[in-house]
């Protein structure tokens, strides 16, 4: 959830980063005109500074940040899908099979596909990808068809040994064969598969996906034979928590422009101070009006907005016991004011915060499909008392009682994250004006991943860092594992699988018709809000603070540059 590149996962930003957020309840300095703030309808999609390489100086250091140091660095792997790996860090040191355009349409980026040849034949969809042969793993191999299928045996689902961040897509395909040569890859699909390429946006080496124990746990450093690119990683420092990467000298394609890159692990307030005092050169995901005057002091700040596919959410845990009720949830939802925490939220940034609402778990406000299917769940504290009445909790003093037992939440608050701090502050009133008890549980944010694959919370908040494909991946946050599973998706943190659902999951997966897909998208949705699994609360416009002179790099809704184009303007 970071640099508002994208990935074909819908990623984790963690931390500030995903779990950034904004200053305390504070109400002051957001009274600039509504002109001068940002809608959803108004963001630019991309503020890159976008520059030729011809423009661009050789060599140089970009000290960017991250929210935490990965303590792996499988980006396939559940436990480390997060937006500082993939993509943040992808983007310079891993396969990024496709170049994402200012729209979000997907082309081959040469370096690794030379063409692309999709047929179907009855009703089955086969795709060929002529790989570049000059394209090699840092270990000196030719990248070929046997990597693609090693990712795939590791993604699909069918040995659940292996935990990837999803199936989705890896699931559709029958088989991955060598073509007329070993970099000729043919993927053959089950029915059509309109979203093929962000299943393939990235491919690992069959050396570290073989086995469930190497594809989970071999990764814990990064070994640079796994990786490919621009740039290769050098040094991880635990002490100061930075990772270092430098031109890789067995690439083939343009040089790079710089010579490193460090990646440093900040908090979100030290972030826009480093910046202002020139000690890192870009502030992304700047999230508090605090840190948007600090970064805006630095004297060569170029203050860099676009939208984003980030959005802020709740995930509810329904195997806990206070909320396993569909009853209590959908009450508890009535009685949360998310338009009041959004302004909360980005009080004093310039964004107008009622514009940036989302009503949708795929689709963002402005984006073809989108529409707002919250309306069960709007506001209205009274409908939620009487819900939870009716669901047998009467109120006794301050809250309700049923059986003898307080109705309390547990919600897990990412300590030194502004946002969850904040949206854990106003749940807690909200909740106490309908008699549901709220415990605010402090937890470290380098613990988040912990919790939520422990399902050890009530109520979490967090951001989800969607995809240029909001239909490819239902299944990854909202579905079963696989077809027919009765266990959820690993990052199914809810633990809900509904049956109409699943029902919609595969007629989405195959659908040609993008409009028909749309609709039968929508259907999910208007389930998922009635499940209660995750409450969207609003998504992100991105400010990125970069020096002026840094080319093809800021913020940006789907677009992603090149690692070796980036650098600073001769």
């Amino acid at each position: 959830m970071r640099k508002t590149l994208t990935t074909a996962v819908a990623a984790l930003a963690v931390g500030s980063l995903a779990l950034t957020g904004c200053g305390q309840k504070n109400q002051s300095g957001g009274d600039q005109n509504k002109s001068d703030k940002a809608t959803s309808a108004s963001a630019p999609l991309a503020a890159l500074n976008i520059k030729p390489r011809d423009q661009i100086k050789d060599g140089g250091t970009l000290r960017l940040t991250i929210t935490t140091l990965p303590t792996g660095w499988n980006p396939m792997q559940v436990d480390n899908n997060s937006v500082d790996l993939q993509p943040t860090i992808w983007q310079f040191i891993g396969v990024n099979n496709f170049d994402i355009a200012e729209d979000g349409t997907p082309k081959p980026n040469p370096n690794y596909i030379e063409s692309v040849k999709v047929d179907t034949k009855d009703g089955k969809q086969v795709v060929t990808l002529h790989l570049n042969p000059k394209a090699k793993w840092n270990s000196g191999r030719t990248i070929d068809y046997t990597d693609y299928q090693a990712t795939w045996k590791s993604s699909n689902g069918e040995n659940d040994k292996f935990l990837p961040a999803t199936t989705d897509g890896f699931n559709q395909v029958t088989s991955v064969e060598k073509g007329a040569k070993d970099t000729d890859v043919v993927i053959k699909y089950k029915a059509t598969y309109p979203d093929w390429t962000a299943t393939w946006s990235s491919v690992l080496p069959k050396e570290g996906i073989s086995d469930p124990n190497t594809f989970n746990s071999g990764w814990k450093t990064p070994n640079p034979d796994w990786f490919t690119g621009p740039f290769t990683p050098t040094k991880v420092d635990q002490a100061s928590k930075t990772l270092t990467v430098k031109r890789n000298d067995k690439w083939w394609g343009d040089k790079a422009k710089l010579d490193t890159v460090t990646f440093k692990a900040m908090e979100d307030a030290a972030k826009t101070k480093a910046f202002a005092n020139k000690e890192i050169d870009v502030a992304d995901t700047i999230i508090t009006k605090d840190g948007y005057e600090t970064a805006k002091k630095r004297d060569d700040a170029d203050m860099r907005a676009a939208g984003s596919l980030q959005w802020r959410h709740f995930t509810f845990n329904a195997k806990s016991a206070s909320l396993s009720d569909k009853e209590v949830r959908q009450a508890i939802v009535k009685g949360i004011n998310r338009p009041a925490i959004a302004k909360s939220d980005l009080a004093g940034l310039p964004v107008q915060a009622d514009s940036v609402m989302l009503g949708n778990h795929f689709f963002m406000p402005g984006q073809p499909g989108y529409k707002d299917n919250s309306g069960d769940f709007k506001y209205d504290p009274k409908a939620a008392e009487k819900q939870l009445e009716d669901a047998g909790w009467k109120k006794q003093g301050d809250y309700r009682v049923k059986d003898g037992k307080t109705l309390t939440v547990n919600y897990a608050q990412l300590t030194g994250v502004p946002t969850s701090e904040n949206e854990g502050a106003l749940f807690k009133q909200d909740m106490a004006k309908i008699g549901v008890k709220v415990n605010l549980v402090n937890t470290p944010s380098s613990d988040m991943q912990k919790v939520l694959t422990n399902h050890s919370f009530d109520v979490i908040a967090f951001t989800w860092q969607g995809t240029p494909y909001p239909m490819a991946n239902v299944r990854q946050i909202y579905g079963a594992a696989a077809e027919g599973s009765k266990k959820p998706s690993q990052s199914n943190f809810s633990q809900i699988i509904d049956p109409e659902v699943e029902k919609l999951i595969p007629q989405i997966d195959t659908e040609m018709d993008v409009n028909k897909r749309r609709e039968l998208t929508n259907e999910a949705d208007k389930h998922i809000w009635d499940d209660v699994m995750v409450l969207p609360l609003y998504r992100r416009i991105m400010f990125s603070g970069a020096p002026k002179n840094l080319a093809n790099y800021g913020s940006a809704t789907f677009q992603r540059t090149r690692g070796e184009d980036i650098g600073y303007v001769k």
